[in-house]
């Protein structure tokens, strides 16, 4: 409505511009367009300036999104990569960043008007037509980071595209509970997640070697699907985890206990501040362990967790002020409000924003396969990183963070 009107106050506006122009003043006639043009040309940037920054964002984001098949696939959105000891971003055409682009529209969805949930509807629509090319070539209701029949690991890559069938990596909680967040799903498939999630936590095919003593018994969820991955704990992947778990009512086994345990732990051990490459080796970046942390937290009422929330508040605060890179500045924001903080104004990204890689929102840790000491030698180092960004997905954070700051 808005909108209209100021459609319609603009035609009043021309009309009456018209009139002087060739009227009162009796200017010549090219000297009267040349004035009513410019005068159109103004009215028209400022309705541009006056359409609401949700209503541009989420345009942008849809006309980011692939409109058919060439090297990504149709409904997804271009991702790319960079290795970390190497110069040279690469097309990528995982299924993370889409699932977590269609994940946070559908969360968003409520708050949005009419016009505006509807296209949010379209691009997760869309979103979804790529998710049978990563889906268990078997059926089975899990997902893979890259395309499953046939396999894929890191395209573009000639050297490693040399073991794509015998190296391919097994499906993961990670994609397989964003992209279930981002659909309907029926009870039957959450059952069958939910059991297999339960059948390969650690303690279960084996136990995990590469984490802290303290945390090698509880039987949490280990990041990956696939027996022939050694158990892995990702402090980010089990807040997602626990988010699907809590979303759609599943019911709490000891997994989930010790998965929460687990979280605790790290939390109030300071491993979450001191070392969150090693607790965290898939995101691996303070302010990534914060956001996920506090997404959860304000999502669901998790006891042993809520009670840690001003310590997680404290640190937001404190990292939000230490921050050197727009990215961190947006996940911190977010997570400082949605811990119950004060809202932190953040600006619009531009490019270099868009397409920074080394402080991205997603790293392939290769240590995450290692054990303990090579685990621990490797750590950060660049030879084992390739850091992976998408520019729609941080359009979509900002989106988000300007929508939970107009709430506060």
């Amino acid at each position: 409505m808005l909108f209209l009107a100021i459609m319609h106050d603009r035609q009043k506006h021309i009309a009456s511009l018209s009139f002087i122009i060739s009227g009162k003043f009796r200017l010549k006639e090219r000297t009267g367009l040349a004035l009513l043009s410019f005068l159109f040309f103004f009215v028209q940037c400022s309705i541009a300036q006056s359409l609401p920054a949700t209503d541009s964002l989420l345009q942008n984001i849809a006309n980011r999104q692939s409109k058919e098949t060439n090297f990504f696939y149709k409904g997804s959105f271009p991702s790319y990569r960079l290795y970390g000891a190497g110069r040279k971003l690469k097309p990528d055409n995982n299924i993370f960043f889409t699932g977590l682009i269609a994940f946070t529209l559908k969360e968003l969805k409520p708050s949005l008007n009419k016009t505006q949930q509807a296209l949010c509807d379209t691009i997760i629509k869309r979103a979804q037509q790529a998710y049978p090319h990563f889906r268990n070539k078997n059926n089975r209701p899990t997902y893979n980071f890259w395309r499953v029949d046939p396999p894929l690991v890191f395209p573009h890559s000639w050297l490693l595209n040399h073991f794509n069938e015998t190296q391919a990596l097994p499906d993961d909680l990670d994609d397989t509970a964003i992209l279930w967040l981002s659909q309907d799903p029926a009870d039957s498939i959450l059952r069958q997640v939910k059991k297999l999630m339960a059948e390969h936590a650690n303690g279960q095919f084996s136990q995990i070697k590469n984490t802290y003593p303290q945390y090698r018994e509880l039987p949490a969820y280990s990041t990956w699907f696939g027996v022939k991955m050694p158990v892995d704990f990702d402090f980010c992947v089990l807040c997602n985890v626990l988010y699907f778990v809590h979303c759609y009512n599943l019911p709490l086994n000891e997994h989930d206990s010790a998965s929460v345990l687990l979280l605790k732990q790290m939390i109030k051990d300071q491993y979450y501040k001191t070392n969150p490459s090693y607790i965290s080796p898939h995101y691996g970046r303070t302010p990534l362990l914060l956001y996920h942390i506090a997404r959860l937290l304000n999502k669901f009422s998790i006891p042993p967790l809520d009670s840690l929330k001003p310590q997680l508040l404290h640190t937001a605060n404190q990292q939000f002020l230490a921050a050197d890179n727009w990215l961190d500045s947006v996940l911190l924001s977010t997570a400082i409000v949605r811990l119950g903080g004060e809202k932190q104004s953040i600006s619009p990204p531009g490019y270099t924003q868009l397409y920074a890689a080394k402080k991205t929102f997603f790293v392939a840790g290769l240590t995450s396969l290692l054990s303990n000491f090579w685990k621990k030698l490797f750590l950060y180092s660049e030879w084992t990183k390739y850091y992976f960004i998408c520019p729609a997905y941080r359009q979509t954070l900002y989106l988000e963070n300007i929508m939970l700051t107009a709430q506060k």
